[in-house]
């Protein structure tokens, strides 16, 4: 019987476009100049000998969907599973309302956008379109697909095909904006005399690793162990609770949906618990071995994110760019500057710690996704020693609760399309407002004058 090797297969094909992206980055001054993550490089390597264009490696972007989809997961989860440092809890909070009202903003900007390119240019365009700006930068090409799908059957036609193109637009918002911005701002700060860490290569791990080798298991074995606990239960849960709601009609559909989406925030959530119970029992017993080991899930991490970059831009499909291309450009290419704009703009007044960390961070995040956040992270925080990364993981779960007004508000304007009425267009703009408003008095504002006050 012939074995399936599709997967054995685009993991191998990964690796070899990560190394190929590793020789280029030595040998061309240019790359090694630029900031420029090697996973992007290996990414846009599979673009060109993919389907898409030499027809040379026969990617399925379903595969690498799906792919990406789970080593996102099991990422956040890895790093998640260490033990936690308290000096980042203040700034994972500011960093858990920041996505919130992130999304908050985009949703805003392009849905008026939206609104304005069907008044003005568009005519049959559909009025909530612009709302796949917050769902294909914010949340990713699943979800801008998913609902974007749902659409469909109200007239939108094609529009799972558009929000996956305004998620590859963002991704490319992410990869060449960000990297973009990263340089600027890396530029800036050595004009002013401060030095920015390049990553290096580690002469030798030896000594770090050798504590945990058991004489019964492998070290690296018992953290898969752990990480395989926590992602089986994750399942379990959305499992359960996502029908518990399914029947609650469209918001529930629709929250269902997005909790699906972000299976690695449920994951992160899950592996805080377990590294809890974990740290009780042990010290309850008095266990002298330590059986979780940092290291080993700091590299399984930094592994799994550099193969789900490479998946996430070599998955792009550019031939779903066809119809409604106007509009997505004008969208994104507002929307990325737009984007860029507020990120430098809360970063410099929220962080007082690695604030540049956390800016280009944020923007690969809300551009493309967490795996281009992260990429991007590594260039100027190569070991994640800022503490950004956990503001990003633990700060993303806080955010998946900060933002269930979001969750319901985004059901009036798709309500407003149903019942021909386009005064829910306002009530949503309105709520919107609402609900940023409340969100800078009830944080933003105390969170900047804390900041101030440090400072002084």
């Amino acid at each position: 019987m012939e074995q399936d090797w599709t997967l054995a297969l685009d993991l191998a094909y990964l690796s070899i476009l990560l190394g190929i992206a590793s020789i280029l980055k030595r040998a061309i001054s240019p790359l090694r100049k630029l900031l420029i993550p090697n996973a992007v490089i290996a990414g846009f390597l599979g673009l060109l000998f993919g389907p898409e264009a030499l027809k040379l490696i026969p990617f399925s972007y379903d595969r690498l969907g799906n792919l990406v989809y789970h080593m996102m997961a099991i990422g956040f989860i890895a790093i998640a599973l260490k033990k936690t440092r308290r000096s980042t809890t203040k700034s994972s909070v500011n960093t858990g309302f920041l996505i919130s009202i992130s999304y908050a903003l985009q949703g805003i900007f392009g849905f008026v956008i939206g609104i304005a390119l069907v008044g003005l240019f568009f005519k049959d365009l559909f009025p909530p379109f612009g709302l796949l700006l917050a769902l294909g930068f914010a949340q990713g090409p699943g979800q801008a697909y998913s609902l974007g799908s749902q659409w469909e059957v109200l007239g939108f036609t094609g529009g799972g095909a558009v929000g996956l193109t305004v998620a590859a637009l963002g991704f490319l918002w992410a990869a060449f904006g960000g990297i973009v911005l990263l340089n600027t701002m890396v530029y800036r700060k050595r004009q002013i005399g401060i030095q920015i860490e390049r990553p290096k290569i580690a002469r030798s791990v030896e000594v770090t690793i050798k504590d945990f080798e058991f004489s019964d298991v492998d070290g690296f074995t018992i953290q898969m162990l752990a990480i395989g606990i926590v992602y089986l239960f994750t399942f379990l849960f959305l499992k359960w609770f996502t029908g518990l709601i399914g029947g609650l009609g469209t918001f529930g559909e629709t929250f269902a949906q997005v909790l699906w989406g972000f299976h690695f925030v449920i994951g992160v959530l899950f592996a805080m618990l377990f590294r809890s119970i974990y740290e009780k029992y042990r010290k309850s017993e008095k266990y002298e071995i330590e059986y979780m080991n940092d290291f080993l899930l700091q590299r399984i991490g930094g592994g799994i994110f550099d193969f789900m970059v490479a998946a996430s831009i070599a998955g792009i499909s550019f031939s779903v760019i066809q119809e409604y291309i106007w509009p997505v450009i004008i969208l994104t290419s507002v929307g990325g500057l737009f984007i860029a704009g507020y990120s430098i703009w809360f970063g410099k007044r929220l962080y007082e710690k690695a604030p540049l960390e956390h800016i280009v961070a944020l923007f690969g995040m809300h551009t493309g996704t967490v795996s281009t956040g992260m990429a991007l992270l590594r260039e100027v925080d190569p070991k994640f020693e800022s503490g950004t990364a956990e503001d990003m993981v633990f700060g993303s779960g806080l955010a998946l609760f900060v933002g269930i007004p979001m969750l319901v508000l985004l059901n009036i304007p798709i309500l407003g399309y149903r019942t021909d009425q386009p005064i829910y267009y306002l009530y949503f703009i309105l709520g919107l407002i609402g609900y940023i408003g409340a969100l800078y008095f009830l944080w933003f504002r105390k969170a900047q004058i804390r900041s101030l006050e440090k400072k002084k």
